[in-house]
């Protein structure tokens, strides 16, 4: 009780002496260094340079920088400074998702450069040592899920409004049909059948909820911290077999057979991983399954970003791969794990564009300097994305005693000729080729399959 007390305090006084001084620190090392803006100008261009950045006065230059000042505020808080300014408009890009490409370059083959950095250990203790996930500290949601549901509408895509990666592995073009494929994925795995209760656990908007309660006669129960998600949720799943609550994870009570966790999972924080699994499993009906979709880092990558944290999602923590397996297989088994970092990559690709296209009605919507925030934090995911810096799983949890399995399906397709049927075998691991043995009238050799479409011939039975 004491500990606990002290534990707190500790917290809430630390995020308050952060808060008030760490600024006061940044801002002295700026004007302290702003003198030798000459010499840093030298350095900083020279050093550019050997990475291939172009600097100049155009917008279309990889680097165009807008204010003087640059210089100083780079060396005082280095990544996060440079994030800072462009949110703030003392510099753009003319191709932003190419300028992280080659800094990132740099980054790879010197993670240690990560931890180079000032304002890494401070942002360190604020979003790494305190916290602020614990039980009895004030959780707010994170800014960016309390913005206008009308600036998710340009983000995502529209109608199920889901924030996460979608599948484009089994032939999706459009963000919108890769959430599609990432639903029926997630039911395959799950085995949903009608009857089924599942908890929709960090629900959003509610896509999922609603898709998986319609399509699979499931009773879905969606859950959310944020007070203008649920609404919207409620909205948009009414008529379905749907209930959302605005609840925390600690909160939540009953028993459920499957539960979906997609991209939650990072808020949860790492110094409270064994009392969320435990909780899970508290939720788990026996026999259940969890499916997880959740990201994790290379090592040398940082576990978090600051400005990542201070502008959009509150606190994040990252896990490395191993660190999620220790800490979930104290409570379940993993049955099932499958990497999606190349859909990753086409979904930051998909955020990016979504920017661009709609940034008048988005500036409209919440102004300029965030959407310009939310633009350099996609640059800088999607540029670890590339370099494998991280990636995104889908897991399988079951219980430690729990024998099923996780099936691996054998999929059917028809020939769009003489609708005979074939049998095809997919790769497990996530392949996007699949190797048909057929024989039709039509079509007598055998070929390679990409996606469900080859050459116009065959189709996949629905």
């Amino acid at each position: 009780m004491v500990l606990d007390i002290l534990d707190g305090w500790f917290v809430t006084v630390g995020v308050h002496l952060y808060d008030t001084l760490i600024p006061i620190f940044r801002k002295a090392r700026f004007f302290l260094l702003l003198p030798f803006t000459p010499i840093l100008k030298v350095i900083t261009d020279h050093a550019l340079s050997r990475l291939g950045v172009t600097i100049g006065s155009s917008p279309k230059a990889d680097l165009c920088i807008l204010d003087k000042r640059f210089y100083a505020r780079l060396w005082a808080d280095q990544i996060f400074g440079l994030e800072e300014m462009f949110a703030e408009g003392w510099w753009t890009s003319g191709n932003l998702e190419v300028f992280y490409d080659k800094l990132f370059s740099l980054g790879d083959k010197h993670r240690w450069l990560f931890r180079l950095q000032i304002s890494y250990w401070e942002g360190l203790f604020r979003w790494g040592v305190l916290n602020t996930g614990r039980d009895g500290t004030n959780f707010n949601a994170a800014r960016e899920y309390e913005l206008p549901v009308e600036f998710f509408k340009l983000l995502t895509d529209k109608e199920h409004m889901q924030h996460s990666c979608g599948i484009y592995v089994n032939g999706a073009t459009t963000y919108a049909d890769s959430q599609i494929e990432k639903f029926k994925l997630i039911a395959s795995k799950l085995e949903l059948k009608p009857g089924m209760t599942l908890l929709d656990l960090g629900c959003g908007f509610g896509g999922l909820s609603k898709f998986m309660a319609d399509n699979y006669g499931v009773t879905v129960t969606g859950v959310t911290v944020c007070e203008s998600m649920a609404t919207q949720a409620t909205n948009h799943c009414r008529g379905s077999k749907v209930t959302i609550k605005t609840q925390h994870w600690r909160r939540m009570e009953g028993k459920f057979d499957r539960i979906s966790i997609i991209e939650m999972l990072e808020h949860v924080g790492k110094q409270n991983y064994d009392e969320f699994f435990t909780k899970i499993k508290s939720l788990l009906n026996p026999g259940g399954r969890i499916l997880l979709q959740h990201y994790v880092v290379d090592p040398g990558i940082p576990h978090f970003f600051e400005f990542a944290c201070k502008n959009h999602f509150g606190q994040t923590y990252v896990a490395a791969l191993n660190e999620f397996v220790t800490y979930s297989t104290r409570s379940f088994r993993i049955a099932n794990m499958q990497d999606f970092s190349l859909d990753l990559e086409q979904a930051g690709k998909h955020f990016m564009g979504m920017i661009e296209d709609n940034r008048p009605e988005m500036e409209a919507l919440v102004g300029p300097k965030l959407v310009r925030a939310l633009q350099i934090t996609y640059a800088a995911a999607l540029a670890a994305t590339k370099f494998k810096g991280g990636q995104v799983y889908q897991t399988v949890l079951v219980g430690k005693d729990d024998q099923n399995r996780i099936p691996v399906h054998r999929v059917t397709f028809r020939c769009a000729r003489d609708s005979l049927p074939l049998h095809s075998y997919s790769n497990p691991q996530g392949s996007d080729h699949l190797l048909l043995e057929y024989k039709s009238v039509s079509c007598t050799e055998s070929d390679t399959l990409k996606g469900n479409d080859c050459h116009g011939v065959w189709k996949l039975d629905q």
